[in-house]
């Protein structure tokens, strides 16, 4: 696995744009910040004494009051995240608290038992319904929702010709629009929206969860299944003890969409953007896709999706 830094770590499809933005001129930023690795954010990252300077683009003020807005929320609420020691809106700046690169992916594979990875895993899922419970608000839209249809279009979109190749995908096309419809008919609740192991930071043991700015409406289960089908942390050994009720179809049907818009972040990443350790992550979204499918009694989809992994993957299977 490639290393990066985890503060910048996969803010799809963050309402923050990909392509060029209006910059900070970096002149000013003093001689002993080091410069942190930035993957999908517009954002740029710098480490201080102490402190991790955050530098927003100039057109980003939304972006900005968002994270302000769910900080208070957060902190408010009980749940630990990053504290802003001070802010600047006229230079589109922030000092954070500097929690340290662990991330949850580094600090589960360090653990030794079966237990102690049970336990954290625990520890971080048990954090959903302290997300839900927060105020539902947002500075600019009230209730703003995921649009799970246009993540889908996007999955259609950039894994067509890049994972897939130009193969025959219409049946995913039309499975798309059956989750959209099932989702769009079921529960929402309040949500992180990004809630797996590398935006969850660890020091001395205490969990810090981070990239909670664009907390909105979701599926019902859309945190849960974000943490119990992570494409970057392979739960399979133990998930049974975190969730006896995986297998619960809203879960599924939302794991599913949730796999399959991950497909596309990393297909336009992986592929389009030069950005080639998100390839390495796309067996592990197919396997839960094919286990999502399996589970849902989705037999016929089930087969073509086996088909599609054995074209795409070098070993096109599943532990």
């Amino acid at each position: 696995m490639s290393s990066f830094h985890p503060w910048v770590l996969f803010p799809w499809l963050s309402g923050e744009s990909w392509e060029a933005d209006v910059k900070q001129p970096l002149s000013d930023v003093p001689s002993d910040y080091i410069l942190l690795k930035g993957d999908a954010s517009s954002r740029t990252y710098y480490r201080g004494r102490g402190h991790i300077l955050v530098r927003y683009p100039l057109d980003a003020g939304e972006s900005f009051d968002n994270y302000v807005f769910w900080t208070k929320r957060y902190l408010a609420g009980g749940i630990c995240v990053p504290e802003i020691l001070n802010k600047d809106r006229g230079r589109m700046e922030m000092k954070l608290e500097d929690w340290g690169d662990i991330d949850g992916v580094s600090w589960f594979q360090q653990l030794e038992t079966r237990r102690e990875k049970v336990k954290f895993v625990q520890s971080v899922y048990r954090l959903i319904p302290l997300i839900r419970s927060l105020e539902q608000e947002s500075p600019g839209e009230p209730g703003k929702r995921i649009d799970v249809e246009f993540e889908l279009d996007f999955f259609l979109k950039h894994t067509g010709d890049t994972i897939f190749n130009g193969r025959d995908i219409a049946w995913l096309m039309r499975l798309c629009d059956e989750i959209v419809r099932i989702l769009q008919g079921g529960d929402w609740k309040l949500a992180h929206r990004d809630y797996h192991f590398r935006n969850i930071l660890v020091r001395n043991g205490k969990i810090c969860v981070i990239d909670f700015q664009d907390t909105r409406q979701a599926p019902e289960f859309y945190d849960h299944v974000s943490l119990l089908f992570d494409n970057y942390l392979d739960l399979a050994k133990i998930v049974s003890e975190v969730e006896p009720n995986r297998d619960y179809p809203a879960m599924r049907w939302a794991a599913l969409q949730r796999n399959l818009k991950a497909l596309g972040t990393f297909s336009w990443f992986g592929y389009k953007q030069g950005k080639t350790w998100f390839r390495e992550s796309i067996p592990l979204a197919m396997c839960h896709v094919a286990s999502h499918l399996h589970t849902l009694g989705l037999n016929a989809e089930a087969k073509m999706w086996r088909k599609l992994m054995e074209s795409v993957l070098s070993e096109g299977k599943c532990e």
